[in-house]
């Protein structure tokens, strides 16, 4: 009788799994948190599909880009001095905590909040491409989910600090329902082909564009 050979199973490769990692390797071969710090930045109140554009005038003229309007200037400047000190925090956290925990999370999102511009769901977008188990719940998700803005409002700064863990940790808590992988790869899904991204017309290339716009940011 002949046997069959037990073939094991392979993880599904996901557009997060697949695409993260990269990102991951570029800052890693870089030593840089600024390539994804630019990258968030340009995604503010812009169509993803302008990323690319935006950041080769960065790359030219720095914080005094015109797209680097309002805080995002001061965001790209903040994480050019402290990259160093960045890139060690949130190597320290991997190395401690891991990627997976509600505490892992939490601490590298307190410390990308700090950077100017950048507001809980925007620290949550960075800390999700260094593979923390996070997401950017943004206004497309906000709609999806039905959920009120106030569910992922940026705690104030005049919050007391115990009372800003607590805000941070329940959103974190929320993105763990699904998971990292869910959120990345169904968002891409959702907005792709539309208004804003007609030329990125594909769940898979709205992932691979993030990968783009992440290795075209000059350190």
């Amino acid at each position: 009788m002949r046997l069959r050979k037990c073939k094991k199973q392979k993880r599904e490769m996901t557009m997060y799994i697949r695409d993260v990692q990269e990102i991951m390797n570029i800052c890693h071969a870089k030593k840089s948190v600024l390539p994804v710090v630019t990258f968030t930045l340009s995604t503010i109140q812009a169509g993803l599909s302008t990323c690319l554009g935006q950041i080769d005038d960065v790359n030219a003229n720095g914080s005094a880009s015109r797209f680097m309007w309002g805080l995002k200037g001061d965001g790209y400047d903040f994480t050019m001095k402290n990259d160093a000190y960045l890139w060690g925090k949130v190597n320290h956290i991997k190395d401690t905590l891991g990627t997976e925990s509600v505490e892992a999370c939490v601490e590298v999102i307190m410390l990308f909040m700090a950077v100017p511009n950048l507001g809980m769901v925007k620290a949550a977008f960075v800390a999700q491409m260094f593979g923390f188990n996070v997401a950017c719940i943004d206004s497309h998700n906000i709609k999806r989910l039905g959920l009120k803005p106030s569910a992922v409002q940026t705690p104030p700064a005049k919050m007391k600090e115990t009372s800003k863990r607590k805000k941070v940790t329940t959103y974190v808590e929320m993105c763990q329902i699904e998971g990292t992988e869910y959120w990345w790869d169904t968002w891409c899904k959702h907005v792709a082909g539309n208004r804003a991204n007609k030329a990125l017309d594909t769940g898979d290339v709205v992932s691979r564009y993030h990968v783009e716009c992440v290795a075209a940011v000059e350190v």
